[in-house]
């Protein structure tokens, strides 16, 4: 069994079929997809899901396409990068791969990112296909069509929109993810819900014993929820000239601490803190109760995020990484503001706005004290 969803913008026409389903790769339904392509096809993934998800795919699409190839790269968020970027070009050239081609992009959200910017970029632009196989990826990465690598300055700073073929969201490849990465996703989620879902919001709060128990019927409700808003927010926003800035709820302090913690530190954990931060610059500007603050901060709490980093993370820090944040202003960050769960700050179509430097400072003192608990 098996739903779509079709994520349709005005911009170019563009239309993304988004197939769900258990086992969705192994249906007809891929196979079929891939031979009306008429393309070569490129399957890219990374070092760890080489063996239980690569080869396989690989072999199951070979009837269906001539010359499919198989491309790796070492796993880890260090990878999404200038020289790996360049490293998969020169790879796919050596096999053959010319406009001729379509990429899949089979992986989590640095692979997704990758590869859709090679994607976009390789032969002056060729299409690709995404197959998402962590929650993060389902929820977050395979839907809107941002791609990107990251730089020392921060992540995803280069990259272009371009929106795959189709996204393939096979819920059979959560079954052996493990917790850590499964609680990476659902901090998306409950982000998801904080800016547009509080029914959403209470969903998850009142059910994290089905979430525990890797209840797939629960899992597949919250994805296709969570993936309903973000495709509303990009159809909405698709060049992120406003309204889509509340996708980045927690972005611009998460993304500062990963940055400062050389990418060590798992993505979901610094959004989470981020969130919880931007959440309290929401109470502190009297947008939201404390009693609303708290209620963010303790689910978190309940999922099991760790809200710990080391003491590579400092205030001066922060405020250097924030100022390459995308939605800053002549250098000066600007945050999306909460005025309830499930409700965003319009600040007049911006969705974002600046604060007071010592209001910031002060938050930022706060954040450290709070979470700074990790050793060197």
């Amino acid at each position: 069994m098996k739903d779509q969803m079709i994520l349709e913008t005005e911009a170019k026409k563009i239309v993304t079929p988004i197939y769900f389903g258990l086992e969705l790769l192994k249906e007809p339904l891929f196979a079929t997809f891939c031979q009306k392509l008429r393309f070569r096809l490129a399957i890219i993934t990374d070092s760890n899901l080489k063996k239980h998800h690569g080869q396989p795919l690989l072999d199951r699409i070979r009837g269906v396409a001539e010359g499919v190839t198989l491309h790796t790269f070492k796993a880890g968020e260090e990878s999404k990068n200038q020289r790996v970027k360049g490293y998969l070009e020169k790879t796919l050239f050596q096999a053959g791969h010319r406009r001729d081609s379509c990429l899949i992009a089979l992986g989590g959200g640095v692979t997704i990112d990758l590869v859709g910017y090679i994607s976009a970029t390789f032969c002056r632009g060729i299409p690709y296909l995404s197959i998402p196989t962590s929650l993060l990826a389902m929820v977050d990465v395979s839907l809107g069509g941002k791609t990107g690598i990251n730089l020392p300055f921060g992540k995803n700073l280069v990259g272009v929109i371009h929106f795959p073929l189709a996204t393939f969201i096979d819920f059979s490849t959560l079954k052996s993810l493990p917790k850590d990465r499964m609680r990476e996703g659902l901090v998306e989620i409950i982000k998801h819900s904080l800016i547009a879902d509080n029914q959403l919001f209470e969903l998850l709060s009142q059910n994290l014993e089905k979430w525990e128990e890797k209840n797939i019927p629960f899992i597949k409700q919250i994805i296709y929820a969570s993936c309903q808003i973000k495709k509303g927010v990009v159809e909405s926003d698709i060049w992120e000239e406003g309204r889509r800035r509340i996708l980045n709820l927690g972005h611009t302090i998460g993304h500062a601490i990963e940055a400062l913690e050389e990418y060590q530190m798992p993505h979901g954990e610094a959004i989470a803190i981020g969130i919880i931060v931007e959440s309290f610059i929401s109470y502190k500007l009297k947008k939201i109760d404390i009693t609303t603050f708290e209620k963010i901060y303790q689910i978190f709490r309940w999922v099991g995020c760790q809200l710990a980093f080391s003491p590579k993370v400092t205030k001066k820090g922060l405020l250097d990484l924030m100022r390459y944040d995308k939605k800053t202003k002549r250098c000066t960050p600007r945050f999306v503001i909460l005025n309830g769960i499930g409700r965003v700050e319009s600040f007049r179509g911006a969705y974002c706005t600046q604060i007071n430097p010592s209001l910031l400072e002060n938050i930022l003192d706060w954040m450290i004290e709070t979470f700074e608990t990790l050793p060197h």
